[in-house]
């Protein structure tokens, strides 16, 4: 299975499930977990994204039902008792885990788009918090995240797609004689075959590449112009004058683009930098007040369509206030 490959039966899902639950009971709950056990734990994370963000949805659940197990005990101004001080025997969290997990799957489902045939230009987008799957004529696939709106025109001897606001994942198919060309933002990208991402920001694109070779050039009238040749592991960063490479591990980048199966992934991540990108998912805004709050540093895993995890996480782990004003949640000492 390739490290982009889709789960291709409930059976396989199911079993990547409990493995990744397995996982998870030994590193929260064995006092003899080691470094072979966490260097065994990181190469099956590496072997797929499927094992990854099974591993880190599990993880989510795990910390939202140990979040409110812990406040029903102790009352909502107790802290909560540390993870590490409570056991699971047998399978009791590999069953739990799985049943959370693919009953919370169950209730959530994602347009696809399929076009057939396409007329010029078909326009695409979802909404604040969605996510969408649009099928080409010419086998090719582009994932839309929240807040996203597309053009596409793909026919014969002619494979476009213009971004017009957002962030969206192609997996492009081969075809030497008619290059996947996509225009955003005054650059553009054009690949033979490939997966890639792409994000427009106000003054600014982000282009992640995960497999093949694609390029990134400036199109736009007047501005000086940039160009750079993409090669797997690249993140070209562009503006109107200037054009940035970083080179970033695998890992790193399934981490990033977690977006795709409803979750976001952070690493040592700043409380304001954390809220800001939540805030793409959601009509209800988090508003972090105060600097040092901003500056707080967290690891987690959060869906996408829960920012109140996110806010309980503030409130019981970091002590934080938070209040409810409307459609703002405020976060603040």
């Amino acid at each position: 299975m390739s490290d982009n490959a889709l789960i291709t039966s409930q059976g396989d899902a199911v079993a990547v499930e409990e493995r990744a639950a397995d996982w998870l009971q030994r590193r929260r709950y064995w006092k003899s977990w080691s470094e072979v056990d966490q260097k065994a734990l990181d190469t099956w994370l590496a072997e797929s994204m499927n094992h990854a963000v099974a591993y880190w949805r599990l993880e989510a659940t795990l910390d939202r039902a140990e979040r409110l197990s812990a406040l029903r005990r102790e009352g909502p101004f107790q802290r909560p008792v540390s993870p590490s001080s409570k056991r699971l025997g047998g399978g009791a969290l590999r069953l739990a885990v799985v049943v959370g997990v693919l009953a919370t799957a169950a209730t959530i489902s994602y347009p696809t788009w399929r076009s057939a045939p396409q007329p010029a230009g078909q326009f695409y987008a979802t909404g604040v918090g969605g996510r969408a799957t649009v099928q080409l004529t010419d086998g090719s696939s582009i994932e839309l995240n929240t807040n996203t709106a597309i053009r596409a025109d793909v026919r014969a001897g002619k494979r476009y797609v213009s971004i017009e606001k957002g962030e969206a994942f192609f997996d492009i198919v081969h075809n030497a004689k008619s290059p996947f060309v996509v225009d955003v933002d005054g650059h553009r990208i054009t690949d033979l075959g490939t997966k890639f991402s792409i994000r427009d920001e106000p003054g600014r694109i982000q282009v992640t590449l995960l497999e093949g070779r694609a390029s990134i050039a400036s199109v736009r009238p007047g501005t000086q112009g940039h160009s750079a040749i993409l090669t797997p592991g690249d993140v070209a960063v562009a503006t109107a004058d200037s054009l940035s490479v970083e080179q970033k591990p695998k890992p790193t980048l399934v981490k990033e683009l977690s977006w795709r199966h409803g979750l976001l992934v952070f690493d040592g991540a700043k409380l304001g930098d954390v809220a800001e990108e939540l805030n793409r998912y959601s009509r209800e805004k988090i508003v972090v007040a105060g600097k040092d709050v901003g500056k707080l540093t967290i690891d987690a895993s959060v869906p996408t369509d829960d920012i109140r995890a996110f806010t309980r996480v503030a409130r019981e782990v970091f002590g934080l206030r938070v209040q409810d004003r409307g459609n703002e949640i405020v976060i603040s000492r």
